[in-house]
């Protein structure tokens, strides 16, 4: 799989290089920043041992960072020249962007309160239960 990753067959990344790309154009310093700022968030979102659905949900969360900091550049630093449908337009794509970051966050701490183990205990005609 590592060996896939760096031949360029990981999408996400793809994608990611291109969203990057496009919002700070050749600032390499800046590019730079972004990257590494992605991998600070992958690393503390994935934890020491994250599964492979943790894993693709992790990335979905940086994908849907760098999108909504995106549109709420875009919105930012056009805000003074842009028609009322232009600008509701802009506010649209950012509210949607808001949506799915908040949407993959959700889904990622779904799947890690189901994937908690559940220990159940009988003593004597008393049950506890212990989560994790």
């Amino acid at each position: 799989p590592a060996t896939v990753d760096r031949l360029g067959a990981n999408l996400a990344r793809q994608a990611e290089h291109s969203l990057i790309n496009a919002l700070v154009g050749e600032d390499l310093a800046w590019k730079y920043a972004l990257v590494r700022k992605l991998e600070l968030l992958r690393a503390e979102l994935g934890g020491p041992a994250p599964t492979p659905l943790e894993r693709l949900l992790v990335e979905r969360v940086a994908a849907c960072w760098l999108q909504l900091h995106q549109a709420d550049m875009l919105l930012a630093q056009n805000a003074g020249e842009l028609t009322l449908a232009q600008g509701e337009y802009h506010q649209r794509c950012r509210d949607r962007a808001h949506k799915r970051y908040l949407s993959s966050i959700k889904a990622l701490a779904l799947v890690r309160k189901l994937a908690l183990p559940v220990l159940q205990v009988n003593i004597a005609d008393k049950q506890v239960n212990v989560c994790g």
